[in-house]
């Protein structure tokens, strides 16, 4: 397994050809490409799946055993996929799963699935079995089996088949590139480094803390319209220009009434405002009788026309970047650790392409998703463009 089907033949499968040949084994395996599978003489097989089509993985009949390459790459919902279909069989009950990876993740290693489910509290950087203990219930009668799972640490210093210049090239790192000297030559832990960050401005320790409501001032909704997941965050603008962010909602597979709905519950009385993707002002199939999302809100949230501060297009990408950078520098915005830590992973980790654009090549990538960052874009865009007088003026322009 890998995150992606067209890069097993040059990983895994290549490598495992290799094996075979240094062993001198030829006869006892066949190679074929289309598809790619590696068939044992004895009748067991390595079958190549990619979680970029979930559905062939669930095609394969009773496997027993998986090999995650990359796995830091795979969201749990990739891992669980793939996991719940492996199952004992009469000749075969043993059930094992392997993962190879650099510890690198994207976001906050310490919010990553693989890491808080069998790293955390645990020696890092040194071998280790664990064991979980699940109680389960066979025929009305309780019993607890152990899970065990075994962590194997290695760097280049563990293979003695490192060559010298390979050493002193992955020791060099240290001076050019500490993150890559970290991660890859120490095998330590870490974020995976944002070459190209949209938020250049953007400083976790600045602009994450504890944010609470001040009754009697409005909140700010303001949209994002992707389907999955579908977000708005809500903010207050404090005297003094001073911006809180309460909370990102982000609902998966939902819609706008949905949306809606869960802003009334959980803000009773609020005097709104609303922005947001200026591109909801128009008619879509995606709300009921072909209405636009913003007369949805109107009516979901009984507000009136006077509400609504959408602008008539949205801005310019690279307009906006100086936008949302000069507000992230120059005043007093912080956000709620707890309720927006979507937005501090939009932050951290959506990035720029070479033409300009925010890098949204591929939904499924949380990091290319910026659902949460584009509705701080939205209310920088609205109500916050005068921050760019107070810019320099080559900058500003």
């Amino acid at each position: 397994m890998r995150k992606t089907y067209a890069s097993i033949e040059d990983s895994q499968y290549q490598m495992i050809k290799d094996v075979v040949e240094d062993w001198g084994l030829q006869k006892l395996f066949k190679f074929t490409k289309d598809p790619l599978r590696i068939q044992c003489v004895n009748g067991n097989s390595f079958m190549a799946r990619g979680c970029d089509n979930a559905g062939k993985v669930k095609s394969i009949t009773n496997p027993t055993h998986a090999w995650f390459e990359e796995g830091n790459q795979l969201t749990l919902d990739d891992y669980t996929i793939v996991s719940s279909t492996l199952r004992g069989r009469r000749f075969s009950s043993k059930i094992q799963q392997w993962f190879s990876f650099n510890p690198e993740a994207i976001g906050s290693y310490e919010d990553f699935w693989l890491y808080k489910n069998y790293f955390a509290d645990k020696d890092l950087y040194n071998n280790f079995v664990s064991t979980a203990m699940v109680p389960i219930k066979v025929k009305g009668v309780t019993k607890v089996v152990p899970i065990t799972y075994t962590s194997t640490h290695t760097t280049y210093d563990d293979n003695k088949y490192c060559p010298d210049q390979r050493r002193a090239l992955l020791e060099l790192w240290e001076k050019i590139n500490p993150h890559y000297y970290n991660v890859f030559t120490l095998g330590k832990w870490g974020n995976k480094a944002n070459e190209s960050p949209f938020a250049y401005a953007w400083d976790a320790a600045k602009h994450m803390g504890t944010v609470t409501r001040t009754l009697g001032l409005p909140l700010y909704a303001s949209f994002d319209f992707n389907r999955n997941p579908i977000c708005a965050s809500v903010y207050q603008v404090l005297p003094g220009d001073k911006i809180r962010g309460l909370e990102v909602v982000k609902l998966a597979n939902s819609d706008i009434y949905k949306l809606c709905t869960y802003l009334k519950l959980n803000y009773p009385g609020a005097l709104w405002i609303v922005t947001g993707d200026a591109s909801g002002t128009a008619s879509t199939a995606m709300v009921e009788d072909g209405l636009n999302y913003y007369k949805i809100i109107k009516v979901q949230m009984n507000l009136s026309g006077t509400q609504f501060k959408v602008p008539t297009k949205n801005p310019k990408i690279e307009d906006n970047q100086v936008v949302v950078n000069a507000v992230l520098a120059l005043m007093d915005v912080k956000f709620d650790s707890e309720k927006c830590k979507a937005m501090k992973f939009d932050m951290e980790n959506v990035s720029m392409l070479a033409d300009g654009t925010i890098d949204k090549t591929n939904r499924k990538n949380e990091s290319m998703q910026a659902d949460a960052m584009d509705t701080f874009r939205y209310l920088c865009n609205t109500f916050f463009k005068k921050i760019l007088k107070m810019l320099p003026e080559e900058k500003a322009a």
